[in-house]
């Protein structure tokens, strides 16, 4: 299947809530709530139905008080506790975005219902926690605004190890001088020590070895990445090459994963990070690999510096990817929750003859609190396919990470469409669906046919995607609207396309349109580095990218790209969000998925 989570417009999700403020040529006010998306639109140019209620609802949660907390760390690091109350048992969270624009952070939490579900009426108190970006900013007071609420805090000095000589003797950052300072962190990945397989994607923060032949962090430091306390670290005298144990100078990475040498002499320096010695092996314990940094394209645990008279050394860096995830206890009344992230093998629909063997698996990300020791895949209801009882999760998930689960199924013999639906079960037995919930599963749909061939897993590069960029057109005579108009809210009497590629409506060609790797940025426009690859759309304003494997991507048209501007300014999207020009997709192995459709409305 597509989207085992219920959530058919994937393409709403984390562009749409900072689109509402950061729009081209916006009408929709900022500050105004959620927007409802409207029906997607097809490549045909026939009127497409409006929204049912067999789609999700969307909007943004309703926050009544959010607490900042200031880490004892430096630099020092920020959390905001937004609470609140959701209307009603099945209506859950579904994303959380942060942008900073100046000395203001803005925070959006969406919410998301299942259609007709059956649920308790009332309120349902949550809580979320945001870790803002705040590591390099400048002293000084900012402001935090979530769903409306609003509050501050203030730096007291620049949030960096790099400091002047000057630095303050209280507050925040006091007693920093000069000396050598750094990070130990735990480079994220979930499938570390896993065998590449080349029709399976690689999670997000993973790569390939060196060799080519197993599965390991990236190198990379993601903000998100948590430090790694208890870790030491040795400062020896002359490079690397030469220095030897002996009169070095130790510290002990702090529960940010900070260390410092302070007072330090200008000369050249070797920092050595031990995986082997007996303190660190208790804390990251065997197996593991240093990621970062990397010497002559090769990971070094050892990193030669020269510091000069007076000056402070900042970010010598270590990643570190433990073998096998150090997974904390489980808290009490920890929550069982999972996300669908990818589905790896069968897409929706394959055909197979009767009787034939097949895998089905997906990519599930543990968004609860309770870690998966002894977790299984549960069958909760349509058809068994062979499988009746769980199926055990070999490895050890905690929150925040993501395993790929898989399956052995056994077509049924006679002709038809089969769907299984499945959720997990923790150590207990007890079953629980996406997000927590009771009714929500993932599933695999296969089709039986007579003579069928039977089908393996999806060749690499098999999948596809495709989508039509068209005119939505809007217009007002004698102050009355077209039809194909929507008033960007009830009674503001301004008024847009309605987001629908309906029959009087034509294509756009020459659209520029560009392919990324992984979720959208802010914003929506994919730096130059990160693009996979552009296409133009045709005379029928149809634009395709093939070739591709199971991942998330991001497809997006930026307006005001020298490619663009002049083909589609003045106007503003209004598809697949107002102002929106991105979408974000999980696509399957050999999926080819259409419809990833752009509307735009031409302004005078």
């Amino acid at each position: 299947m597509t989207d085992k989570s219920n959530t058919a417009t994937l393409v709403y999700r984390a562009g749409l809530v900072l689109a509402l403020c950061c729009g081209l040529a916006l009408l929709v006010a900022c500050g105004q709530g959620g927007t409802e998306a409207t029906a997607t639109p097809t490549v045909a140019p026939e009127p497409t139905p409006a929204p049912s209620d067999t789609e999700p609802t969307r909007g943004q949660a309703t926050v009544s008080n959010i607490d900042i907390q200031l880490m004892e760390s430096f630099p020092v690091q920020v959390n905001v506790v937004a609470s609140g109350n959701l209307p009603d048992g099945c209506t859950q969270i579904d994303e959380v975005i942060s942008q900073r624009t100046d000395d203001v952070f803005r925070v959006a939490i969406t919410t998301l219902r299942q259609p007709a579900a059956v649920c308790t009426q009332a309120l349902a108190p949550f809580e979320e926690v945001v870790s803002l970006d705040v590591e390099g900013l400048p002293a000084g007071t900012y402001e935090v605004s979530v769903n409306g609420i609003s509050d501050t805090f203030t730096l007291d000095v620049d949030n960096s190890l790099t400091e002047s000589l000057d630095a303050p003797t209280t507050g925040a950052g006091a007693g920093v001088t000069p000396g050598i300072s750094g990070f130990v962190w735990h480079d994220l990945c979930a499938q570390t020590g896993g065998t590449v397989d080349p029709a399976v994607p690689l999670s997000e923060g993973c790569v390939a070895s060196a060799d080519g032949t197993t599965i390991q962090a990236d190198g990379v430091r993601d903000l998100s990445e948590p430090g790694i306390p208890g870790v030491t670290i040795s400062l020896l005298a002359g490079d690397c090459t030469t220095a030897a144990p002996g009169e070095e100078i130790t510290t002990t990475t702090d529960e940010s994963g900070a260390f410092r040498f302070e007072d330090v002499s200008p000369d050249t320096y070797c920092i050595f990070l031990d995986t082997a010695s007996e303190a660190n092996v208790a804390v990251m314990e065997e197996g593991g690999v240093i990621t970062a940094p990397l010497s002559n394209g090769v990971p070094t645990n050892s990193v030669t510096v020269t510091l000069a008279e007076g000056e402070t050394l900042a970010d010598v860096d270590f990643g570190f990817d433990f073998r096998f995830l150090p997974v904390a206890e489980a808290p009490a009344n920890c929550t069982n929750s999972f996300e669908f992230v990818l589905d790896l093998t069968v897409p929706d629909d394959t055909v197979f003859p009767p009787g034939a063997e097949f895998e089905a698996g997906w990519r599930l990300r543990n968004n609860g609190t309770c870690p998966w020791d002894d977790y299984a895949v549960a069958f909760v209801n349509g058809d068994a396919m062979g499988i009746t009882g769980t199926v055990p999760i070999e490895d050890v998930v905690a929150p925040g990470q993501s395993a790929d689960v898989a399956i052995t199924l056994t077509a049924p013999a006679t002709p038809g469409t089969y769907r299984s639906n499945w959720q997990l079960a923790d150590a207990n037995g007890t079953v629980f669906g996406i997000n927590g919930q009771a009714e929500d599963a993932f599933w695999v749909q296969i089709v039986v046919e007579e003579g069928a061939e039977a089908a393996g897993p999806p060749a690499p590069g098999s999948a596809s995607i495709s989508g039509v960029v068209w005119e939505d057109v809007c217009f007002l005579t004698n102050g009355t609207a077209s039809r194909g108009c929507v008033e960007t809210e009830e009674g503001s009497g301004f008024f847009r396309g309605n987001g629908t590629f309906d029959a009087n409506e034509s294509a756009i060609p020459g659209i520029t349109v560009v392919l990324g790797r992984g979720a959208c940025p802010p914003g929506g426009i994919i730096a130059v580095a990160d693009r996979l690859a552009t296409a133009v759309s045709d005379d029928d304003g149809l634009y395709r990218f093939e070739g591709l494997d199971a991942d998330i991507y991001c497809v997006s048209i930026d307006a005001l790209s020298p490619e663009n501007v002049d083909l589609l300014i003045p106007g503003n999207w209004t598809w697949p969000a107002p102002g929106t020009g991105r979408q974000g997709i999980r696509l399957a192995g050999g999926e080819a998925r259409e419809s990833v459709d752009f509307g735009w409305d031409f302004q005078d």
